[in-house]
């Protein structure tokens, strides 16, 4: 049986509806709907690049915004880790200080104190220091020198 139709059939291709022209032409030109509507057109052109400026100022914010965010991140993981590492160093500390006041005969010697039972010393002058180190300089040489053997003879 041989079936006769008036449209070829057209098998695995895709069929295509095609606008008149006439209809084209009259709605999607711009140029006419600029002539018929220039302020309507004038309007759509500029909420247009404003839409496009809003998108890209978005865009370009959520990328500051998440670099800030790592940033952030990773410097709050350093801090995490510089807080862990110090607590690690104190306790560390405390442990050793007990070992050696346990070890030592010293611990019975020190006596737990307040702030009220702390002296403070004035800070010497540094003319008086100078002075001062000059003296156990020139003492230290004289005692060298005096140390050395002397040797009889020629």
């Amino acid at each position: 049986m041989v079936s006769r139709t008036l449209y070829k059939q057209k098998v695995g291709r895709f069929q295509k509806k095609k606008l008149p022209e006439r209809l084209l032409n009259s709605v999607f030109s711009s140029k006419q709907v600029q002539r018929k509507f220039p302020v309507q057109a004038a309007l759509h052109i500029a909420l247009d690049g404003a839409l496009i400026g809003i998108l890209t100022t978005v865009a370009i914010m959520s990328s500051v915004a998440l670099h800030s965010q790592y940033l952030w991140t990773k410097s709050f993981t350093k801090l995490e880790t510089t807080r862990d590492l110090n607590r690690r160093i104190l306790e560390s500390t405390s442990i050793i200080e007990g070992y050696l006041l346990k070890n030592q005969k010293l611990s019975s010697a020190l006596v737990p104190t307040k702030a009220e039972d702390l002296i403070y010393v004035d800070r010497p002058k540094p003319e008086e220091i100078k002075k001062s180190f000059d003296k156990t300089l020139k003492s230290r040489l004289l005692k060298r020198i005096s140390a050395f053997s002397v040797k009889s003879g020629y």
